[in-house]
């Protein structure tokens, strides 16, 4: 299986990367930093693209550059705002946030996949991760909204050619003091990398449209 994993000079998306090959999948990781880019591609012994997937000219750039068939794309998020604390923000910084977090979380998916999706074969999968536990009513909640929302929506759309789409979500499990159904539950990253691995299996064929939480065993309106 061919996968793209973008947001690959993060350490969430190195993580599903290693996933992937581990599984035996011919990974092809992207991102924006192209050191920490090549560094893993060496170590996975595949090709980098070095691309900024909120930029729609930088995203049109990669139609020619991958390979003609995926069977998976995962979007992986790479935020670009450092905020601090939220009192002390001023209306810039609270644009700033939101314009940050709605690029890195939605827009860069939806770029991805509308240059790329004619390149997924009948069968495949596309999976949109969301990697933080969001505060209702900030910035973040409404993203994964979007997100949620993006994901169903075009669920009918790539099922027509046989492909899944779906988000993967972090859930309540991982608050501080919940330790979910084992005393030393694996960190979320590797929970978020074994969830998008089963997502492209023929077992998960019949999952389309949704946003599935990892959890630790906590459900996703857990208290």
């Amino acid at each position: 299986m061919d996968v793209l994993v973008t947001g690959c000079d993060t350490d969430l998306g190195r993580t599903i990367a290693e996933g992937f090959h581990e599984a035996g999948h011919t990974v092809l990781v992207g991102g924006r930093r192209r050191d920490e880019l090549e560094v893993l591609a060496k170590e996975l012994d595949t090709d980098a693209y070095v691309f900024d997937n909120t930029d729609p000219a930088s995203v049109g750039d990669l139609h020619g550059q991958v390979p003609a068939h995926l069977d998976a794309i995962i979007n992986v998020p790479a935020p670009t705002w450092v905020g601090g604390d939220p009192r002390a923000y001023t209306l810039t910084d609270h644009a700033a946030q939101w314009r940050g977090l709605f690029d890195a979380n939605l827009l860069a998916s939806v770029l991805t996949v509308q240059v790329l999706g004619d390149h997924m074969r009948s069968g495949g999968s596309i999976i949109t991760v969301i990697p933080d536990l969001p505060e209702e009513g900030g910035a973040a909640s409404a993203v994964k909204a979007a997100v949620s929302d993006w994901t169903a929506g075009l669920a009918n759309h790539f099922g027509i050619r046989g492909i899944t789409i779906n988000a993967v979500a972090v859930g309540r499990g991982v608050e501080p003091g919940y330790d979910g159904v084992g005393a030393t539950p694996p960190p979320a990253s590797t929970e978020i990398s074994r969830l998008s691995l089963f997502l492209t299996t023929p077992a998960a064929r019949h999952i389309t449209g949704q946003t599935l939480h990892v959890s630790h065993g906590a459900l996703a309106n857990f208290a």
